[in-house]
């Protein structure tokens, strides 16, 4: 990536870092473990989490200190669920389907948070099932806002052009998600990395190709899908 390039060096644990580096906390965050011990080693720590998983995080370790159960819809092995989850002391239940919802031991007293990449519709089918395992629930709304907002204009766009094109990261969260939402409405939906993936076979007889991406899919690969999809002819792309 344009990042390495510049020296930047991905690391999973601190142990490996000499004292004169400086650490990035990635947006997705980490526990506050990592944190204190960074400072403790004499670290200098650029913290990038994103201002929603951050709310997530205080919202988490507010629930756990006031007594309450937390439980955060999300995928277990995502790094910002990972994160999230240690500020409650590792405590917090994952669950991430109504299903694991309806399946769920009564809670007294529960606490709810959410991935922040979720789609809004999908969280409040599993809230709605979280709602009858406890006697008092407390629902914290922790979307991002940007990704809400991505996902309400790519469901408009699906439903106005022939097929979909959504660019991003396979690991991406948020992109997945922008995927799936689009599917709801137009199931001709195409994910890719790069415009390298693009083939004529697939636009063939389309001439409407709306196109959506990640939140932290760069701004020249999305550029060069569109320009990629303009030049089949008749196809004709909307971003």
């Amino acid at each position: 990536s344009s990042f390495r390039s510049r020296g930047l060096e991905v690391v999973a644990d601190l142990d490996s870092i000499d004292p004169e580096d400086t650490v990035i906390i990635r947006s997705h965050g980490v526990g506050p473990e990592l944190k204190n011990k960074a400072t403790s080693l004499g670290l200098k720590v650029v913290d990038t989490t994103c201002p929603f998983v951050t709310k997530a995080q205080q919202y988490a370790a507010k629930l756990i200190s006031d007594g309450y159960k937390v439980v955060m819809i999300g995928d277990k092995n995502h790094p910002e669920v990972i994160g999230v989850v240690a500020h409650t002391q590792n405590q917090a239940i994952v669950l991430d389907t109504v299903e694991e919802a309806e399946k769920l031991r009564f809670i007294p007293r529960m606490g709810v948070v959410f991935q922040t990449t979720h789609a809004i519709g999908h969280v409040q089918e599993v809230v709605g099932a979280l709602l009858k395992r406890g006697k008092e629930v407390r629902v914290f709304n922790t979307l991002c806002g940007a990704t809400t907002s991505m996902q309400k204009t790519a469901i408009e766009l699906s439903g106005e052009v022939e097929a979909m094109v959504i660019v991003g990261g396979r690991q991406s969260a948020n992109t997945a998600q922008l995927a799936e939402v689009c599917r709801k409405v137009n199931p001709r939906v195409l994910q890719i990395e790069s415009a390298e993936e693009l083939h004529d076979d697939w636009f063939h007889g389309l001439s409407r190709v709306g196109v959506s991406a990640g939140a932290s899919t760069p701004d020249e690969v999305i550029a060069e899908v569109v320009e990629r999809i303009t030049n089949m002819e008749p196809s004709a792309a909307s971003a």
